[in-house]
């Protein structure tokens, strides 16, 4: 038996050997980022989960003539807001509210409702805290300054 004999089955030997253990490297590497895929893809359904029974209730104040703006309060969550509350925070002096609907029992997304406002005197910011109930939990609060 000579060394060529030899060599080429130790050579392919090794050969096999290398490939195997670069076959289980690579795999565990690829498991890895499954595991991280797996991973990021469960924590944003989590999140998709729990912004679709958040609703969102924000306001806007439109120009509806000389003296009166119009405070256009809407949801713009995924979910239903219920019993929406509104606070007037700070000085409300030179702002009357004509009509007050509130606690507004329900509040569809994207839906919106109204207050007219008079203005009488110098007033040009409206603070306002907005509180509601919605699917996440009881008791959202979201405060907005808005300029008149």
């Amino acid at each position: 038996m000579d060394a060529g004999d030899i060599i080429s089955p130790v050579l392919s030997l090794i050969a096999i050997a290398l490939t195997i253990v670069m076959y289980f490297k690579h795999d565990k590497r690829l498991k890895r980022q499954e595991e991280k895929l797996n991973a990021y893809q469960l924590k944003k359904i989590d999140n998709e989960e729990a912004e679709n029974k958040k609703a969102q209730i924000k306001g806007n104040i439109v120009k509806s003539g000389n003296g009166s703006r119009v405070l256009k309060i809407f949801n713009s969550g995924k979910s239903i807001a219920r019993n929406v509350r509104i606070e007037y925070l700070g000085d409300m002096e030179g702002i009357i509210p004509r009509d007050n609907h509130f606690p507004y029992e329900l509040l569809n997304p994207q839906d919106n409702t109204e207050i007219y406002l008079l203005l009488c005197g110098g007033a040009s910011k409206l603070s306002i805290k907005y509180i509601w109930d919605d699917e996440s939990k009881e008791g959202n609060e979201f405060t907005q300054i808005l300029t008149l």
